[in-house]
């Protein structure tokens, strides 16, 4: 039934990494809105020096990777290279395929991203993963400080956007910052939503088995 369970799990992180890719290449990227993390940092690099957002994700969550390992366990450390390692794929994979579907109004831009990006998210941390780079950090902040990582997500990508005002005028910032609200939001809506049912494979509780080392996480609700 673990394995089952652990199956399921890494389905569902792969699925959220997917969506999460999704929205950044479909529409941050074309939109030229910033993100928040090592996907923000990237951006950046993207924005200033052309480099490919999935080769930087890539060599930027490499050596956090051994965080990770060393703080969190084995079993975290398994979902966090799953989540890593779909996000870096999907990224190539959707730049490869030049999907863009960003429209002509930043509005409708930042909440299209704001909230597919969060269902990825959050459908990637609700299966006890992690796509790498600071999510490790907003993990830690959970586990050590009971900050749920919604809240984290956004102060730190506050401080990656203001960064990104190297490239970002102002308009792009308020809705670069409204979309990672709405990111923010939408995330810790889908990871600690509660479904009834012992079966539902999307139970929050289900996936604290595997996964001992954040299991007071889903506590702070």
């Amino acid at each position: 039934m673990k394995k089952i369970n652990l199956l399921i799990d890494l389905v569902g992180i792969s699925f959220g990494a997917a969506l999460y890719g999704l929205a950044v290449t479909g529409i941050n990227i074309p939109a030229k809105l910033a993100d928040g993390g090592v996907t923000g940092i990237a951006l950046l690099l993207n924005n200033l020096f052309g480099f490919a957002p999935s080769i930087t994700s890539l060599i930027i969550n490499l050596p956090l990777l051994l965080v990770s390992l060393f703080i969190f366990g084995k079993q975290s450390f398994l979902r966090t290279i799953v989540g890593t390692f779909a996000l870096v794929f999907f990224l190539h994979l959707w730049e490869g395929l030049n999907v863009h579907f960003a429209v002509h109004s930043l509005l409708l831009n930042s909440l299209m991203t704001g909230v597919l990006s969060g269902i990825g998210c959050g459908l990637v941390f609700r299966f006890g993963g992690s796509t790498g780079g600071t999510d490790i950090i907003y993990q830690a902040f959970e586990k050590y400080f009971h900050i749920k990582i919604g809240k984290s997500l956004f102060l730190i990508t506050f401080g990656i956007l203001i960064v990104s005002l190297l490239y970002l005028d102002m308009t792009h910032f308020v809705y670069t910052l409204l979309s990672c609200s709405i990111l923010s939001y939408t995330l810790n809506k889908v990871k600690y939503l509660e479904v009834k049912g012992s079966l539902n494979p999307f139970s929050a509780n289900r996936s604290k088995e595997p996964f001992d080392t954040l299991d007071s996480a889903e506590q702070f609700e």
